[in-house]
């Protein structure tokens, strides 16, 4: 009864439009004076919440976005991405779910890879005769990609709070993040192509200009390779494979592009710090909302209510599925991954489900999510870019929802698909 009462206070002070963290404040100090708990839990655990060696992840793969989109390795895996499949109906489209593949495998961060992306292919699909409802939609698609493409950073959070390994995790976003990825660039081709979109006539597939696109990328192409062949070869942990990303992805940046001079430095510092507090901030409050449901016996009182609908292992499935995609319409995947993933932890062990397939279950439940209203990041900052209203980006996402949907209901019923390249490592 505690518990509701405190999503109730949440609630209400969400819809009064308060900043999530403050939300949270107040419902963990309501939480605490119904309760009669001390109020120094709340202090606790906010620290608690900020003292993990892996969220220090964090700040060097959102510098490492910023970077990437300031830097000219954006524009230039762009130029790469076009030259390989732009000659295909529909290519410009096609290109851009590839460059936010590519994204995906260097920051980690779905707002930063969304405008990246966005910035440098929307107006170039606008020329090209893409409606820009269209554009955007198919931009917005960077954002998801980055969370389940590792290094992901909403994946650094669930191995934090679930006390799984972030290389195991990693290594199981690659095959549900690929097929995502070729699954839009076939939906790209046959929309382009059935509606009339791109140019009367694309260029011709060129070596010489594929050579040449790939030698002004090339270091721009290996950044992914060392960030997260770093990480898969043992070399370095996540967090060191974010800082050896941001010191790599700087040099190339001002001394061999020369497209950031040091006088921009301190500028994208800053933006760079002013993302990473709200992000640490808001993973801290939920934290203590976590622990006040975990002290109510929540993680028990849902597992009982869903063993006790059915005990048949698919049924279970479609339950929770149905409850992480609403939970994505309305809360952004780091809190929800705080909030929700100490409960899910007793389910997946009643059901004897592997915890690695349970994880790509959630992130791509909720990686959904950011490209559904009313939370839906990556649409409000791909509509943004395109300077449209976010409802017509939101009406054009429907047949990519539907798309993810589909290779979401495919990792369900396989779960080899999540686990065969963690079990190649082993």
């Amino acid at each position: 009864m505690l518990m509701l009462s405190v999503v109730i206070v949440f609630l209400f002070f969400t819809l009064l439009g308060m900043p999530l963290y403050f939300s949270f404040g107040l419902a963990a100090s309501f939480a605490c004076l119904a309760g009669n708990l001390p109020l120094e839990i709340i202090a606790q655990r906010l620290l608690i919440g900020m003292d993990s060696f892996v969220l220090l992840a964090i700040p060097g793969f959102v510098l490492v976005g910023n970077i990437m989109s300031q830097g000219g390795i954006s524009r230039r895996i762009v130029d790469f991405c076009n030259s390989l499949i732009g000659h295909f109906k529909g290519g410009l489209s096609m290109v851009t779910v590839l460059t936010g593949m590519v994204m995906g495998g260097i920051s980690g961060s779905a707002i930063a890879d969304t405008a990246a992306v966005g910035t440098v292919l929307i107006p170039s699909m606008e020329e090209n005769n893409y409606p820009k409802g269209f554009s955007s939609a198919i931009v917005g698609t960077a954002g998801p990609l980055g969370n389940i493409i590792p290094p992901s950073i909403p994946m650094i959070v669930y191995s934090m709070t679930a006390g799984l390994g972030v290389f195991e995790l990693f290594l199981a976003g690659y095959i549900p993040g690929v097929m995502i990825g070729f699954s839009l660039m076939v939906l790209c081709y046959f929309i382009s192509k059935r509606k009339g979109y791109g140019p009367p006539s694309t260029f011709r597939f060129s070596w010489n200009r594929l050579i040449l696109t790939f030698k002004r990328s090339i270091l721009a192409i290996l950044t992914p390779l060392i960030i997260v062949g770093g990480i898969v070869g043992g070399v370095f942990t996540a967090t060191e494979a974010a800082m050896i990303g941001v010191v790599y992805s700087l040099i190339v940046a001002i001394f061999v592009y020369k497209e950031i001079t040091w006088s921009q430095l301190p500028r994208i510092l800053l933006e760079s710090a002013k993302m990473t507090g709200k992000l640490v901030i808001i993973i801290a409050a939920a934290s203590v909302f976590s622990y006040i449901s975990i002290m109510e016996g929540v993680p028990e009182l849902l597992k009982d209510f869903i063993l006790g609908i059915s005990s048949n292992k698919y049924v279970i499935l479609l339950i929770l599925n149905l409850i992480l995609l609403l939970t994505g319409l309305i809360i952004d995947i780091l809190v929800a991954t705080i909030i929700l993933v100490p409960i899910l932890i007793p389910l997946q062990y009643a059901m004897g489900i592997n915890p690695l397939h349970i994880a790509m279950i959630f992130v791509l439940n909720m990686s959904i999510g950011l490209l559904t209203p009313p939370v839906g990041y990556s649409l409000f900052v791909s509509a943004e870019i395109a300077k449209i209203p976010m409802e017509e980006t939101a009406f054009n996402a429907i047949p990519i929802v539907l798309t993810m949907i589909g290779i979401l209901f495919l990792i369900n019923i396989f779960p080899q698909l999540s686990l065969f390249v963690p079990s190649l490592v082993r």
